[in-house]
């Protein structure tokens, strides 16, 4: 018989940055349709998972560690740390692994804010920047994107103050996928005070092909000692469910974060696929050559239908429709899930995942449909 726990008295005491904190919304999946009893077979394109699994070869070095469950992850990752740096051309001391982009962005909002400081960001943009610096006591100071959906570092630069602690930017940007230029981002970076962290966030650089596009790794111009370079195994490579993820930067950053870790977040499954992912050169190119002939073909879509999607460099294409909730909701009805952007600060438009040449022609067609029922209309 189960007894219910007596809220009576004055109970734990939680702090206050937590108590209040909205829990984290990964958007709406197929499960939960699922597990609310939807018949239609559905499609989920909300959180820009890469379609097509993970590489035969992770998947395989991956199952080959699942018999080695009894024994605790490397310490320190040190082997997959030492693969990305080989790779890079940086040195091992500059790398960090962690448990996924999120898991790395609470890293570093441990390791870098306080009660009374702040972050500066675009919006609408990735909501964990904000949601971790809550977690810390921390505010979050933010100017609208641009037209283009890229980050607006000017104005940005007009935030910082002497509380400032971190500057985010998202590269391209999630949900819009606009990205700012080599050299925007280089002056930018230069006229940041130097007890401010630069965060550069590129969970999709390898769908970026734009030749404006900056790799802040390997472009000798950005190194910075107070900027660091996210990136994910969770999109190009297929392993989102796998969680494990990359710092680059300063020691003396990768130093911060890697004390605030645990020594064994990142399973000895995560690290083997990983590493196993890194060395599928040719069959990541031939992925991210499927994408962007997918993006194209979804933007033109929409275009067909009266909207105006945002040019999109990463797997996942922008659109304002007016109503996102309504949107949604007539799409799935449709065999659709897409993520609204009401979580992101713009309850006016619609992120789509580009799903494989079936699935997007499929969202199209779910278009087509919903727009002919006048549910929704470009605007």
């Amino acid at each position: 018989m189960h007894t219910a726990i007596s809220e009576t008295g004055s109970g734990p005491k939680i702090r206050a940055a937590i108590d209040g904190l909205p829990p984290y919304s990964a958007g709406r999946s197929v499960r939960d349709a699922a597990s609310e009893g939807a018949v239609l077979e559905l499609l989920g394109l909300a959180a820009n998972e890469g379609p097509y699994g993970p590489f035969p070869s992770a998947a395989k070095a991956a199952f080959e560690q699942v018999g080695r469950a009894n024994l605790y992850p490397e310490s320190g990752f040190r082997t997959l740390r030492a693969e990305l740096a080989d790779m890079l051309g940086v040195d091992i001391a500059e790398v960090a692994v962690g448990a996924g982009g999120i898991g790395l962005i609470h890293h570093l909002s441990v390791a870098l804010l306080d009660e009374g400081t702040n972050i500066v960001v675009s919006t609408p943009t990735f909501h964990a920047y904000a949601l971790d610096a809550r977690k810390q006591g921390a505010t979050t100071l933010s100017t609208p994107v641009r037209k283009d959906g890229s980050y607006d570092l000017m104005t940005m630069l007009g935030l910082i103050d002497e509380t400032t602690r971190i500057v985010y930017v998202c590269n391209p940007n999630n949900p819009t996928g606009g990205i700012v230029s080599r050299e925007e981002l280089l002056s930018f970076i230069a006229a940041v005070p130097e007890h401010v962290t630069i965060v550069v966030d590129e969970a999709y650089f390898e769908y970026a092909k734009s030749p404006e596009y900056a790799d802040t790794i390997a472009e000798r111009d950005f190194k910075r000692r107070n900027l660091v370079t996210l990136r994910t195994f969770s999109k190009a490579y297929g392993l989102a469910g796998l969680r494990v993820a990359y710092l680059v930067g300063s020691p003396e950053i990768i130093g911060a974060v890697q004390k605030v870790q645990s020594n064994y977040e990142v399973s000895n499954v995560a690290q083997a696929a990983a590493l196993a992912s890194l060395r599928e050169h040719e069959e990541l190119e031939r992925r991210v050559g499927l994408n962007e002939h997918g993006r194209s073909e979804l933007t033109e879509g929409l275009r067909s239908l009266g909207f105006e999607p945002l040019v999109s460099h990463a797997n996942f294409v922008y659109v304002r429709v007016g109503d996102a909730k309504a949107f949604t909701k007539a799409l799935e009805a449709e065999g659709i899930i897409v993520r609204p952007g009401n979580a992101m600060g713009d309850p006016a438009s619609v992120r789509i995942t580009v799903g494989t040449p079936e699935q997007v022609n499929a969202t199209i067609a779910a278009l087509e449909r919903v727009v002919a029922k006048g549910l929704t209309s470009g605007v």
